[in-house]
């Protein structure tokens, strides 16, 4: 028998070892949405978010299902330069510490983009870092709006 997943309360009051433990037996046993549904998660953002503020997302997260920027295509930057965003100069700083880099480049409902904006959102709360962010939406005529992209 699987151990049960405990509630957030009672897994937060566990010493850091416990903790990892627990988290290593029950991704065994359960699927990451069982264990944020346990602790009333909407999206797997507060769930990587709480593992990075205890310290432990290095132990409990496997290497395989980390993300890393690097990943992204090789072209975006030419991508964003094309369309104006890096005013003609390349980005060249190296990233510092914490990193990460979200972007989206595609045609949705409105419903989809308030879903993508709403994860962003629960991903950032509680971050106490200056966060750079360029937004741009528009209304795509009816004609073009065939070739959504996913």
């Amino acid at each position: 028998m699987s151990p049960a997943i405990m509630p957030l309360n009672d897994f937060m009051n566990l010493e850091t070892e416990e903790q990892v433990e627990n988290l290593k037996r029950w991704k065994m046993n359960y699927k990451l949405k069982d264990i944020r549904d346990a602790w009333g998660f909407k999206h797997s953002a507060q769930y990587y978010m709480l593992l990075k503020k205890l310290r432990i997302y290095e132990r409990v997260v496997n290497k395989s299902d980390k993300f890393f920027p690097d990943q992204l295509s090789a072209g975006r930057e030419d991508a964003y330069r094309s369309f104006g965003y890096a005013q003609g100069q390349p980005v060249t700083h190296e990233p510092k510490g914490d990193y990460f880099d979200y972007q989206l480049n595609l045609t949705l409902s409105g419903p989809d983009v308030a879903d993508r904006l709403e994860r962003i959102a629960h991903f950032l709360k509680g971050e106490n870092k200056r966060v750079h962010i360029r937004l741009a939406c528009s209304v795509v005529s009816d004609e073009s709006s065939g070739q959504e992209q996913q």
